[in-house]
């Protein structure tokens, strides 16, 4: 292993403060020209920003050179107080698909993808869109709103936690209990915050195993149920309820929170760029694309890790076997060697679908067709019902305190009732 003095670290790498969504975009258009690899101390990890070096790194984690194990490792190591509620807990939250290499990620994941595939996930497009439409019901009139808060909010832990059978009235206490998870894992909280967010997540963890038992003793036509019936079925091996507990667990804070973080990102930087806005107004069929665009535009999981298996070097740098290496995805989506003018904003970029914001290879997003989907609905509804929605001058963004989910916890607008194009009491 190098020493401290033998990494390449220089101004940017002691600087770059990746839970800064203010100005990390500007270290990694400095990193990309002049540092592309560096290690950054505070995190003790090796930043990888160019879009081929990451491409790279994902074509080949979990065959060779990269292991996807770690990438759930807490970025900041529980304190005392905090690791005593986990342990006694019993939470599990490795060694899953997430971070799991073949051969045991290939089959759990052909599992999950056979109810998460696009064909499968389209038949809600009904039920999501009748949602969307009653949240805009409870909102037009009114001339203002928070479109995260009172808007998109509630709608992809909805469809998650109907994916799930989780019932109506668990979801505000269920969401209640991941409030803390993404700062947890992938943030710098305080020891009293760690130790707050440690009893939700330990509550989290009961009601995910409460739920699955259920499941196992009355299986129904929810993806639980499908995933513990179907990976008996492939492979026995590798049942095992613990993972069962830890994948109920990471859906159902994976499922809605990139979906809200997009949602919100979508809404500002639609909206600060108005003439994309009104493009989608007048052409709902650009929004597709547009969805591409804005995950490329602002990623909504800006950082992911993986671990050196064997020596490596990228551009000239040598990693050691067993670091950890940050995948800076948002500055991959910002590499002027393949998107052009890539600050720009442009819902019509020829080649927006070519982001990694839902990675690439083994490891890509298994939520993708539900993600889409959801996004489409919810940007189409409101093109059509509020296409006059102007953002509220001045106010502050606010992001979660995290490295790995990035989107605005708010987005305050407002708009004249009496110019909506769509009577309120719609048939």
């Amino acid at each position: 292993m190098s020493t401290l003095d033998e990494r390449p670290i220089g101004e940017i790498g002691e600087k770059f403060d990746p839970l800064n969504p203010h100005t990390a975009l500007e270290y990694y258009t400095r990193a990309r020209a002049e540092q592309p690899v560096f290690y950054n101390p505070r995190l003790n990890v090796w930043v990888v920003t160019k879009y081929d070096d990451i491409n790279e790194i994902e074509r080949l984690v979990g065959t060779q050179k990269y292991t996807a194990k770690g990438a759930l490792n807490l970025v900041k190591p529980p304190c005392p107080a905090a690791l005593d509620i986990i342990v006694n807990a019993g939470i599990k939250v490795d060694n899953t698909i997430v971070d799991e290499d073949p051969p045991e990620h290939t089959v759990k994941r052909k599992v999950l993808r056979e109810y998460l595939g696009e064909e499968v996930v389209n038949r809600f497009e009904p039920q999501i869109r009748d949602l969307v439409n009653e949240k805009l019901d409870s909102l037009v009139k009114k001339g203002s709103c928070d479109l995260v808060a009172d808007y998109v909010f509630e709608i992809p832990a909805w469809v998650i936690f109907q994916l799930m059978a989780v019932p109506a009235e668990d979801m505000e206490r269920v969401r209640e209990y991941a409030k803390g998870n993404g700062k947890f894992g992938f943030g710098i909280p305080t020891d009293e915050e760690q130790v707050e967010d440690a009893k939700g997540i330990a509550k989290y963890w009961e009601y995910a195993k409460a739920h699955v038992d259920k499941l196992v003793e009355n299986p129904g036509d929810d993806i639980m149920s499908h995933y513990i019936r179907r990976l008996q079925e492939e492979d026995p091996s590798l049942y095992d309820i613990q993972d069962a507990y830890t994948v109920m667990l990471q859906l159902l804070f994976a499922g809605h929170e990139t979906t809200t973080n997009t949602s919100g990102n979508a809404f500002r930087h639609l909206l600060e760029n108005r003439d994309q806005w009104e493009m989608i107004c007048n052409d709902p069929s650009l929004i597709p694309h547009a969805i591409d665009e804005i995950m490329r535009f602002a990623t909504p999981v800006p950082h992911w890790r993986r671990t050196t298996t064997e020596d490596v070097e990228i551009r000239g740098v040598k990693i050691p076997a067993g670091e950890t290496v940050m995948i800076a995805l948002h500055s991959a989506n910002h590499d002027e060697d393949v998107f052009e003018n890539p600050g720009k904003l442009d819902i019509c970029r020829k080649n927006a679908r070519h982001h990694l914001a839902f990675g690439k290879g083994r490891h890509r997003c298994l939520g993708e067709a539900l993600a889409r989907l959801e996004l489409r609905i919810i940007l189409e509804e409101l093109a059509k019902r509020l296409p006059h929605i102007q953002l509220v001058e001045g106010q502050p963004w606010v992001y979660g305190e995290n490295i790995s989910h990035r989107g605005v916890e708010h987005c305050l607008v407002t708009w004249d009732p009496s110019q909506n194009p769509i009577p309120a009491d719609r048939p």
